[in-house]
């Protein structure tokens, strides 16, 4: 089951096009044909059409069905998605994210910053073509595909060493949707899929179709708090960070979640190359016996967790392992004193 259902939710050098050998003679593909350029035209899809849609998520030896519909009226996205399983809603729109759990009689509702870009929850695991460096990735065509009763083109992110992985991507040809798309490890071999098995593109979708479905009036309903960012998360507690990272990731984001006491609070850090992320959590040890050090997998992501200076350091992302281990183990409170 994806995370959104799971938990609160979780939630390219670029080469010269395909080429095309005419009259005997390569000829690049038109830019607009360009992997680059087919990811843009994806990123504007997944948030700016209409369209509703069955989606299959296959990862490891689970999968799980989500029914999507996404609405854009007047420039605002609403957008909903079930959990087939489990009967579990997800809603977003430019406000606040809404998660309904009926198999456990609660609604969880985190505010958005209205400020920011609006992002749906199936563009957050899309590569887009801004964020992927050159330098760190290979953008190729691959062959096309007829899914979901469409005609499509394909695109494979390869990345150019052993830090992080890549990506296959079938576009609509009409309309650029994403209707398949895999995360694939060094041996090219498929560890997440994200399948479109029916989707349609209409017009309008009327604002019932993204109203829950589920009646909560019995429910608990919590409000969840915004965690501390920038330079409020930087003034809570202890400052963590990263001495040795792979060529390409920075930090992108430092967040600190509200404890009683600052300096027991647990910290988020994410670092990210453009396309792979890795978020490294900072917590107060807990009892040994309550420790699982070492490396673990859930779904396509790897984590490693060590201690370091009496905090329990934990290393998550869809990356190698070897990436893990190399954000954990090299993990340190700027607050640390050194040695004289």
């Amino acid at each position: 089951m994806p995370a959104s259902c799971r938990r609160r939710w979780q939630p390219l050098q670029v080469a010269p096009g395909l080429v095309l050998v005419l009259a005997g003679l390569p000829q690049a593909l038109p830019a607009a044909e360009a992997p680059r350029a087919m990811l843009e035209r994806m990123a504007n899809a997944v948030e700016y059409l209409n369209y509703e849609g069955t989606l299959v998520h296959l990862h490891g030896g689970d999968s799980s069905v989500l029914h999507i519909t996404h609405q854009v009226q007047d420039g605002q996205v609403t957008e909903k998605i079930t959990c087939e399983d489990a009967g579990r809603q997800l809603i977003r729109n430019k406000d606040e994210v809404t998660g309904i759990f009926p198999d456990q009689h609660a609604v969880l509702v985190e505010p958005r910053d209205g400020r920011a870009e609006p992002s749906s929850p199936l563009r957050g695991r899309l590569p887009g073509a801004a964020s992927i460096d050159d330098s760190l990735y290979l953008l190729s065509m691959a062959p096309p595909e007829r899914i979901a009763g469409r005609d499509t083109r394909g695109i494979v992110i390869r990345p150019r060493d052993g830090f992080r992985y890549g990506y296959r991507i079938w576009l609509d040809r009409a309309t650029y949707m994403p209707l398949k798309t895999q995360l694939v490890d060094e041996q090219d071999r498929v560890l997440e899929q994200l399948l479109f098995t029916q989707i349609v593109l209409p017009e309008r979708i009327p604002a019932s179709a993204v109203k829950p479905t589920v009646a909560t009036g019995a429910y608990a309903v919590r409000r969840a708090a915004k965690a501390a960012t920038g330079p409020a998360a930087d003034q809570a507690g202890a400052q963590w960070t990263v001495m040795a990272l792979p060529p390409g990731f920075r930090l992108t984001v430092r967040k600190a979640q509200p404890a009683p006491d600052a300096l027991n609070g647990l910290r988020h850090i994410v670092y990210s190359d453009g396309l792979a992320t890795v978020s490294l959590f900072v917590e107060p040890a807990v009892a040994a016996s309550e420790q699982a050090e070492g490396l673990s997998q859930i779904g396509a992501a790897n984590a490693y967790t060590t201690s370091i200076d009496g905090y329990m350091v934990t290393a998550i992302g869809e990356v190698p392992a070897r990436t893990v281990e190399m954000f954990a183990g090299s993990a340190r409170s700027l607050d640390r004193k050194q040695a004289p």
